[in-house]
């Protein structure tokens, strides 16, 4: 659009008396050829248009649901409600049961008693504290510790946890799983969990 056709076009819409109005809906539109159709008599109708107050009234109603669903969350923490907590062990031997890792795929996946996503909320010491944020399968709590990896002894299947970043876990019998069924949540693992959960 050339700069004459955009002023042009700005005049207009100043000049235009109902450009503070919202639009008439199709159902308005449709009613009245309709009755020019069947040359019934034009009845006049409800003014469908929004006021101004409604425009400015739907918003903040808006942001007020948004804030109560907030405060039905936080209020029950603050007045003594705590998050779940799980413990998880580390795989014994990285999880390798037969000396080698097999390809990650959806039937490995699937066949996990828990598997979910989480974000790191903290490392002190040999503990790291997840926070699950989606659940993918199985019974999960809010928060997940497990002990954090050692770089010096562990076969590479898992690596160590970094407080902030977002990873993708699975777990069988109280243990997370290795060999590259848990992991950083890239978007290669990502994918696979997708395919494998329905997500």
């Amino acid at each position: 659009m050339h700069d004459d056709e955009r002023s042009l076009r700005d005049q207009l819409q100043r000049a235009d008396p109902a450009r503070d109005l919202a639009p008439l809906p199709p159902t308005w539109l449709d009613h009245r050829m309709e009755q020019i159709m069947t040359d019934a008599p034009l009845t006049p109708i409800a003014d469908v248009r929004r006021s101004a107050a409604l425009r400015v009234w739907v918003p903040i109603a808006a942001v007020a649901t948004a804030a109560a669903a907030a405060v039905s969350i936080a209020v029950p923490l603050m007045l003594g409600g705590t998050p779940t907590v799980e413990p998880l062990a580390l795989p014994e031997g990285g999880g390798l049961a037969s000396g080698s890792c097999l390809p990650v795929s959806t039937e490995t996946l699937q066949a996990q008693e828990q598997a979910f996503a989480a974000r790191v909320l903290s490392v002190e010491g040999d503990t790291v504290t997840l926070e699950v944020t989606e659940r993918f399968a199985g019974e999960v709590a809010d928060r997940v510790t497990v002990p954090q990896v050692d770089e010096l002894s562990s076969d590479f299947s898992l690596v160590p946890f970094a407080v902030g970043d977002n990873y993708l876990v699975t777990a069988t019998d109280g243990a997370v799983t290795g060999c590259g069924l848990s992991g950083a949540d890239t978007a290669e693992l990502r994918a696979i969990y997708a395919e494998a959960f329905g997500g």
